[in-house]
């Protein structure tokens, strides 16, 4: 292989959802770039795969990125991998892809797994057009005002959250967007997949009933309260 850094899809949940290009790229590589050199070690184990790996997350970017980019130029082939789904995507990989497009040196996408997407497909909201927020910020102020501008553009909204946040971020989605329906993706391409549905406070409840465990992609529609009251005529006297 050329030198290049391959940025590779790798399974949200299910092992078997790794594309064949995405193996063969593993395969073919000279060092793994990861975020849990034990998670990608799982992964190449069930694919029967032995590399060199090398952790790389926001915690060690400094000195990781110029190792990465010291073997690039060496002439050597990197492959950038996230715990899971699609590396760069609200992932610290994406600063490394900016560094390496910075050194002159190509990018490569192997497209796979994506919980954003897997998450719209089966969300029943338009897809057409819609907001990805990443992980909403941990300043509640600051997070209600990103959602509250997310939700005022009429699209769908899709953010990440973590499980034990997930209850407060709908109750916040209630306060902003009360005629909203929402969708919680749990455990997505996994044995409990599941997709609690409703408005705001009604998958609220379902979600008090579910163990606190695996990460969490939230779905807003737009509020119809909203729609209806624009579609309105304005009274005339």
């Amino acid at each position: 292989m050329p030198p290049t850094l391959f940025a590779v899809a790798t399974p949200i949940g299910n092992l078997s959802d790794i594309t064949y290009r995405a193996v063969e790229t593993l395969k073919a590589c000279d060092l793994i770039a990861c975020e849990d050199t034990r998670r990608t070690e799982k992964l190449l184990s069930h694919l029967g795969l032995h590399r060199p790996m090398m952790r790389y997350d926001e915690h060690t970017h400094e000195a990781s990125s110029r190792r990465i980019i010291e073997n690039l130029r060496a002439g050597k082939s990197v492959a950038l991998v996230t715990d899971a789904g699609t590396p760069a995507i609200s992932d610290p990989g994406a600063r490394l892809v900016a560094d390496v497009v910075a050194a002159g040196i190509p990018v490569v996408p192997i497209p796979g797994p994506s919980s954003v997407a897997a998450a719209l497909s089966a969300s029943g909201f338009s897809g057409d057009g819609f907001v990805f927020l990443g992980f909403l910020s941990r300043r509640p102020g600051r997070a209600r005002r990103l959602l509250q501008e997310a939700v005022g553009l009429g699209k769908t909204v899709v953010f990440f959250e973590s499980p034990f946040r997930a209850a407060k971020s709908l109750e916040m989605i209630a306060a902003v967007a009360p005629g909203s329906r929402v969708v919680v993706g749990r455990e997505l391409t996994k044995i409990h997949e599941e997709f609690l549905r409703g408005d705001p406070l009604a998958a609220l409840a379902l979600l008090k009933t579910r163990p606190e465990k695996g990460e969490v992609v939230i779905l807003v529609s737009p509020d119809e309260r909203k729609s209806r009251e624009a579609e309105e005529p304005e009274p005339t006297f």
